[in-house]
């Protein structure tokens, strides 16, 4: 049992429940409980359920008990508390308890309060009260993991007649209120049962033009994010997320019921591929009228991307070649937070030639910038101790907007004073097509300008070997060269969005590295290795698939966090020109059924062919909800699985160069361990 000591007699031991603990009383000689009731040590443990504060290790808070915790139909645990207490917070609400237990989906019922009394048999009260609550809903939700999320339908309100059965002190006793309520419950989920899915009861459009098309579409999405969508911008760039864009899919798939050819030839990655309302209704017309969407040319797009972007650019321009700065360099570094970004930071922080770090990080509502990153740190078990140097400054704001999204005044500071810029900011997301990585690439561009209006800053891209996805293997290992031809890249939007910003760091002549980077697995110390990544999402699903994707022929030449961080502030202070391209991949592969062995034996798995594996996943697809995306999260990157290949080979004699890559140990079964042990810590994967 992993336990947190708290004090010396108190221990929060990690529960079943992701990112939550239990509290318990450990008998010591000064300390004794008066009962007793642990299995493996003397002492008591509670039901109560506690979570860690996000930026204080030492200070939790209750969120409930572990015997409210709902268990769902397919082993999936909620948390009520925080949820019911937020909707509870409503002025309108005097109490919420969250049922669903053995059910799919979770829902709540919701008691007015005396000043909001609902005549439950008038539909229209009942609507109006519930979109009365329905921010305080939402506000829950937003906490919750993706299967515990409540949806408007599935709110009870109750009557005057039968409220809630309350304790003498006035609260609510949950389980005799959800027994009193249980014919009213069955009776809403064997509504929602009977309607099959959301889509089925949805009218279609009424023509297939895309003028006719837009409002509908619009209509969908923005029932489904809950937000007013406007239709000529990006949807994920308005909040939506592939859970968001699958059940739009299922949407436009069942009122294409009557014309089934269309209907099948509806591809999995529709909304990624045209996503925009105004592209979406005209990828549909096209679908209809034509039976098939008109294909754009991939090299064309990639190429007319890179001419927009490197507009007034000029290659043969002389460059100064970087001179550090007397009293040290003065960086520059991108998306700071993250996985990598955090080891990136902690090099530089112990680097005595740099002076300062100017760490740079979208805002976020959630926690500022300072706190996310301390939170990073201790999420990869890095001494918290660096993040005090009084070389770190944390700045908030967009690559893509003018001056970074920054005050005139601090703009001007960074171009007199910058000497190096990371650019490591970017969102890993291989569903998304080229346009939806614009802000990225506009991103890219302006740190350019950045760095030509210092004069002489060096520029490092943390770019991917995903912008080699389609070189021809006959032709070779992959060279450490820039690649004029555009094609190699044609594959998917991330890669594609990588190589469009290579060039762009080309055609500016300056003094630059675009890093290819290969798979980054867990780190050395603690196996930190974020759960969005798609590793951990093949491990997770084939958990729930019962079973390992194997893959003779394949090769992995993943490589560490560390090995990747010491390469490139490696690269970035030398004061002799760097290579423009420099390939970062394990120089020593290992095969790919080794790595599947190790997880296998660890999990009880058995291997079976990458082709089978698929197979199981798409089956698993089929009526998918919530709860099965949460469980099976490799659902979210169908085509991104069926269409997967061994990365090619990759030239590293550049690479070999660099002192952390000149003699890197291959991967072993003991990181793989270590994986394991921080996405079970994290709650991702069930416990041994």
């Amino acid at each position: 049992m992993d336990r947190t000591r708290c004090s010396f007699w108190c221990v929060y031991a990690k529960s079943a429940i992701p990112d939550a603990f239990k509290l318990g009383s450990q008998t010591v000689d000064t300390h004794h409980p008066a009962l007793e009731n642990l299995p493996d040590v003397r002492g008591y443990a509670t039901s109560d359920l506690f979570e860690r504060h996000p930026t204080r290790a030492d200070l939790f808070r209750i969120i409930g008990r572990a015997d409210d915790v709902i268990i769902m139909a397919n082993g999936e645990k909620a948390v009520p508390g925080p949820m019911e207490d937020i909707i509870t917070a409503n002025r309108n609400v005097s109490g919420a308890v969250m049922f669903g237990r053995e059910r799919n989906q979770v829902g709540v019922i919701v008691e007015p309060s005396m000043s909001c009394r609902v005549d439950v048999k008038d539909e229209v009260e009942l609507a109006r009260f519930r979109n009365l609550i329905w921010d305080s809903v939402q506000e829950a939700n937003e906490q919750a993991p993706a299967f515990a999320r409540i949806y408007k339908e599935m709110i009870i309100v109750t009557g005057s007649e039968r409220p809630m059965i309350r304790a003498a002190k006035g609260t609510i006793i949950k389980k005799p209120t959800v027994l009193m309520y249980q014919p009213d419950i069955d009776a809403l989920y064997d509504a929602v049962e009977a309607s099959s899915s959301a889509a089925a009861d949805i009218s279609p459009p009424t023509s297939w033009t895309t003028e006719s098309l837009i409002p509908w579409l619009r209509m969908q999405a923005t029932a489904l994010s809950d937000k007013e969508i406007d239709v000529g911008t990006d949807l994920f760039d308005q909040g939506f997320d592939s859970l968001n864009a699958t059940f739009l899919r299922h949407r436009i798939v069942a009122i294409l019921k009557t014309n089934p050819a269309a209907a099948k030839a509806v591809e999995q990655n529709l909304i990624y591929a045209h996503p925009t309302i105004v592209s979406l209704a005209a990828a549909i017309s096209s679908l209809i009228s034509a039976g098939s969407v008109t294909a754009a040319d991939p090299k064309a797009e990639i190429e007319a991307m890179i001419q927009k972007y490197s507009v007034g650019l000029d290659r043969g321009s002389v460059r100064n070649a970087k001179k550090a700065p007397a009293d040290g360099d003065v960086v520059l570094i991108t998306g700071s937070t993250g996985g990598l970004g955090s080891h990136l930071l902690a090099v530089l922080v112990g680097a005595a030639s740099v002076r300062q770090i100017y760490a740079f990080n979208r805002h976020s509502p959630r926690a500022s910038s300072s706190e996310r990153q301390r939170e990073a740190f201790r999420d990869r078990g890095f001494n918290e101790a660096l993040l005090a140097s009084e070389k770190i400054v944390y700045l908030e704001g967009s690559t893509w907007e003018e001056n970074l999204g920054l005050g005139r005044d601090i703009y001007e500071q960074l171009c007199c004073s910058v000497s190096v810029i990371i650019h490591n900011a970017w969102t890993l997301d291989f569903n998304k097509s080229l346009v939806s990585f614009e802000p990225h690439i506009r991103g890219t561009r302006n740190l350019v300008d950045l760095a030509i209006g210092s004069g002489n800053a060096r520029f490092l891209f943390t770019s991917s070997i995903a912008s080699a996805k389609s070189w021809d293997p006959k032709l070779g290992p992959f060279p450490e060269e820039v690649q004029l031809d555009a094609s190699i890249a044609v594959g998917n939007g991330y890669g594609e969005g990588k190589y469009v910003s290579e060039r762009i760091i080309h055609a500016s002549g300056l003094d630059a590295t675009s890093f290819r980077i290969g798979q980054v697995c867990g780190s050395q110390s603690n196996g930190a290795w974020a759960t969005t990544d798609w590793v951990p999402a093949l491990v997770k699903s084939s958990i729930a698939l019962r079973c390992l994707p194997s893959d003779p022929d394949g090769t992995n030449a993943w490589i560490s966090p560390e090995a990747v961080a010491e390469s490139i502030v490696e690269l970035a202070l030398r004061v002799e020109p760097p290579p423009f391209s420099i390939n970062l991949v394990h120089p020593h592969a290992v095969s790919w059924d080794s790595v599947m062995n190790w997880i296998a034996q660890m999990l009880d798995l058995p291997l079976v062919s990458f082709e089978n594996w698929v197979a199981a996943l798409e089956k698993s697809a089929i009526g998918a909800g919530a709860a099965e995306f949460e469980r099976i999260p490799a659902l979210k990157l169908i085509d991104f699985f069926k269409s997967a290949e061994t990365a090619g080979q990759f030239s590293t004699t550049k690479a070999q160069c660099l002192d952390s890559m000149r003699n890197l140990p291959q991967i072993s079964p003991e990181e793989a361990k270590k994986w394991l042990s921080y996405w079970r810590g994290k709650g991702y994967l069930p416990a041994e």
